[in-house]
């Protein structure tokens, strides 16, 4: 079955003086620097020990194009060239410490995944994360009901002690390349670089970058970029209703670990193209239930 693959308070623009910030921090004593600036209702307080990184365009699409490399390497290299899961998983492990060091040299001095809009959002994951592990087997009942996908018990299941160590395997497979693909697909365009703003215009741009992540599926056809692109609709929105990176990374996780899973105990074949028509249209139906997650804190101005 195919996969897409405390409290917290907002940090855009508090840390580091590089980065990619077209605006110039606020000075000590400025009126800027008493009160948060209120942007589409999103608080951009300073630091009070760290001036805020500065959006240089060609800076930013460097960074981009580093975490694009680095998330597309694993599969590239490893898995089709190399032909080796090993090199592949270790690759996208590697993948954070990039993404770590091209959010520091973004200006994110305290902490490079602070670029991305990942500062512990608890509550957030954990929404997120229950609505896909609901969502996605109801949308297999309702796929075999219409006759979308196929379903038969695996011969010979994993059962006991093997069972346990299996989904603990796939918990940890399938979070590391979520969190990944949601930086480069996401994180980056909300925090650290938001040309389309943090609303609307963040949810398209993000969706059309998540279809671009799947390059080696691009080949696919029309059908597929469409699921790509709805289900992106609904991970993005995660990101711009709670303020947090972690709303976008427990519905893709939960997607994928609720694929896996199931792969675990199930035979599941799509009939035909039912297979991405059902992922579109629960794509779709998870962007409707984004109202489920909990809404970023708005900053009131004094």
């Amino acid at each position: 079955m195919a996969a897409t693959s405390h409290v917290w308070a907002p940090l855009v623009g508090t840390e580091g003086d590089s980065g990619c910030n077209t605006q110039a921090p606020a000075k000590a004593g400025s009126a800027g620097a008493e009160a948060p600036a209120i942007r589409g209702g999103i608080s951009m307080a300073a630091s009070t020990s760290e001036s805020a990184p500065s959006r240089v365009p060609l800076r930013c699409a460097l960074a981009f194009a580093a975490l694009y490399a680095a998330y597309e390497a694993p599969e590239g290299v490893g898995g089709r060239l190399l032909g080796n899961a090993v090199v592949a998983a270790v690759m996208m492990t590697l993948f954070h410490a990039v993404a770590f060091g091209v959010g520091r040299w973004l200006g994110y001095r305290r902490n490079g995944f602070h670029a991305y809009a990942l500062e512990w959002h608890g509550s957030a994951l954990a929404r997120a994360l229950a609505v896909m592990l609901v969502l996605k087997p109801l949308s297999v009942l309702v796929g075999v009901r219409l006759g979308l996908l196929q379903v038969l018990p695996l011969e010979k299941p994993v059962v006991g002690t093997a069972l346990l160590v299996a989904v603990l395997g796939v918990a940890v497979s399938t979070f590391v390349p979520s969190v990944a693909e949601d930086i480069v697909a996401r994180g980056f365009w909300f925090r650290a670089w938001p040309v389309a703003g943090q609303r609307a215009g963040y949810v398209l741009l993000s969706a059309g970058v998540f279809v671009l992540t799947h390059v080696y599926r691009l080949g696919n056809g029309p059908l597929e970029w469409l699921m790509l692109f709805c289900t992106g609709l609904a991970y993005a929105a995660a990101v711009a209703r709670t303020g947090s990176l972690w709303g976008a990374v427990g519905l893709h996780w939960g997607w994928n670990l609720a694929n896996s899973l199931m792969d675990l105990r199930l035979d599941v074949t799509a009939v035909g193209q039912g297979g991405r028509m059902l992922s579109t249209a629960t794509g779709l139906v998870a962007l409707a239930l984004v109202v489920l997650l909990p809404a970023k804190r708005r900053a009131v101005a004094p």
